[in-house]
């Protein structure tokens, strides 16, 4: 899957990819407020996307 907003989502499988898509939706429908959407947004992303690494020899 292809996705310019999510652009990690092709590194999972659909069925991942579409689970998440899924709870995005969900978390829109229960969210209330656009600040509350925003705030699940994020916690479903940092649980679902890959921890950057830095490429070799590079020191943080």
């Amino acid at each position: 899957m292809h996705s310019s907003a999510f652009p990690w989502l092709s590194d999972l499988a659909d069925e991942e990819a579409y689970a998440f898509l899924d709870e995005v939706i969900r978390a829109a429908q229960d969210a209330g407020t656009h600040t509350a959407f925003l705030h699940t947004l994020d916690t479903l992303v940092n649980q679902h996307a890959p921890t950057p690494t830095l490429p070799r020899g590079v020191m943080p």
